[in-house]
Formats: C-alpha cells, structure tokens, sequence
C-alpha cells in the first residue's frame, strides 16, 4: 500500500505542475517570466518556513549541508528556469518540449554511470515508450525550429533537472521534504533576487496589477512551488531517481489534457496516441512494483 501512495503523491505533484501551464497564461498578462519566478518563491518562502514556525517542525541544518542546499537550489529552480525561459525564446515550445523530456533518459543514464544505481529492463522499456510519448505530442505541433544557442540553453534546463534529482535524493535521508523545499526556495530566491532587481525591478514598479494575473501567480507558488516540490521531493526519497524522474513525463500528459478542457486547444490523433504511449510508458517503469501491489490487494 506504502508505493501505491507514493503514485499517487507523484502523479499530484505532475497535475499540480502542469497546472501552471495554464495558469501562467493569466500572470503572462501582466508579468514576465522572471518576476513570476522570484514572486513565486517568495510566496513560497512565507508559506514554508511560517509552517515550520507554527508546526515546530524546524530541523536544524548541519554546517556540512548548507552548500548542498545551495547547490539544489541553484539546480532548480535557477538553472532549470534560466535555460528553459531563455531557451524557449530560440526554439519552438515543440523542440523545447522534447529536449526537456530527455531529463529521465539523461538522469538514468548519469545515476548508472556513477552512482550505480540499478536499471531494470522494465524501467529502462518503461523510460524509452514514455520519450517516444512525449516526442509523438511534441511532433503533433509540427514545428521544429531552434538555434543553437537555445538548444544550448535548453541543455542547461537539463543539466539542472538531472542534478537536482541526484543532489535532492541525498538531502532527503537526513531531512523532511518541507525542510529541503523550504531552504531550496530560499536559496532560489536569493541567486534571483539581483536579476529580478536589475532588470525586472522598474517594470515591477510600475506595471498595472491585476487581482487576476496575481491570482494566477499565487496559484503557482502555493500549488505547485510548495505542494508539488513537497510532493516530488519525498517520491524521490521513496523510489529514487530514476524512477521518481519519468513521472514527469506526465507534465505535457496532463497539460495537454487540461488545455482542452480548460483553454479549448484541439487534441489531435498524434496527440492521442502521444498520451497513450507516455502513459504506458510509466506502468511499465513501475510494473514489477505494480504487479506486486497487485498481489498484496488480492491477498
């Protein structure tokens, strides 16, 4: 019963961050991409270390650990976000997609190499049908331009994604998931803090708020900043890095789900089949796990 709610904790932590897909379309109206970020984790900031306050959850941070800290948070979000955004301006968001989506290959392939983890054949099946899923959405769209500078900042996203995963997963045999989310934000805030301050501070000052755009922007920070960091941090502790990092293959499954829902976008047959494919992908990364929680329910 112990994996199949850390399932259900990782396909939550996927919905709740593809939400911001859409949501971000709202705070796009009024801001840019980097005062969203810093407002986000500053939101987050309040929220996460007002609960260890109130809750007297606050567990102290060895001195050895602060620059793992650091370096978890300059993983994600700050390098994630800086190559994405930044790559995202030279690249078509269907190339954009798919380079993303080669996170789980990279960090399988990496977390083998060095730290020996163990890959199944299952997983390794599962992580292969997943990409083929996400490139079968991304080729729906049709367009494939790119730079090579963006392609460059795009492998940044990656190299951050990847690391942050294996950074994260050694945090969390000492700390809480809201304690390492709660510093991470922290951390974050601060190596953003001067760019939001050199180049984003004057429009900030003087942009028209809106309650909706700033609604969309808290969504953000409370549901996925907070909730789906708590969420993926502790399914990381619980099934590792591999297997933890395909669930977010799930992201553009649910965004495109929720596009059409919400937003009104086409879902084409390719796209259909993509989700399809993503999907079957991750039961059978998981299916040994699967099968044997079959079993227990049965018995």
């Amino acid at each position: 019963m112990k994996n199949g709610l850390v399932y259900m904790k990782a396909t939550m932590a996927m919905l709740l961050w593809a939400l911001t897909f859409v949501w971000v379309k709202f705070a796009f109206e009024v801001y840019r991409p980097l005062e969203i970020v810093f407002m986000r984790l500053v939101l987050a900031c309040v929220i996460l270390f007002a609960v260890m306050l109130i809750s007297g959850h606050w567990q102290k941070i060895e001195p050895k650990d602060w620059g793992r800290f650091m370096l978890v948070a300059f993983c994600e979000p700050f390098l994630y976000f800086m190559g994405e955004t930044n790559g995202l301006q030279y690249v078509s968001s269907t190339l954009g997609s798919l380079v993303i989506s080669v996170i789980p290959l990279m960090t399988a392939l990496v977390t083998w190499l060095f730290l020996k983890e163990r890959i199944t054949r299952w997983l390794l099946v599962g992580l292969l049908v997943s990409f083929a899923g996400v490139a079968a959405m991304s080729m729906a769209a049709g367009d494939f331009s790119a730079t090579f500078k963006g392609l460059a900042l795009l492998s940044l996203a990656v190299v951050g994604g990847m690391f942050y995963a294996i950074f994260v997963k050694r945090l969390t045999h000492s700390y809480s998931a809201l304690t390492v989310v709660a510093w991470q934000s922290f951390f974050g805030m601060l190596y953003f803090l001067p760019l939001f301050a050199i180049f984003e501070g004057k429009h900030f000052t003087q942009v028209q708020h809106s309650i909706i755009s700033l609604g969309a922007v808290a969504g953000m920070s409370v549901f996925a900043s907070v909730g789906a960091f708590l969420l993926y941090t502790g399914v990381i502790r619980d099934l590792g890095v591999v297997r933890a990092n395909i669930f977010t293959n799930l992201i553009p499954v649910f965004t495109v789900v929720l596009a059409y829902f919400m937003l009104g976008d086409r879902l084409c047959p390719l796209s259909s089949i993509g989700l399809a494919l993503t999907i079957l992908g991750l039961f059978l990364s998981q299916y040994p796990d699967l099968r044997l929680l079959r079993k227990r329910l049965k018995a």
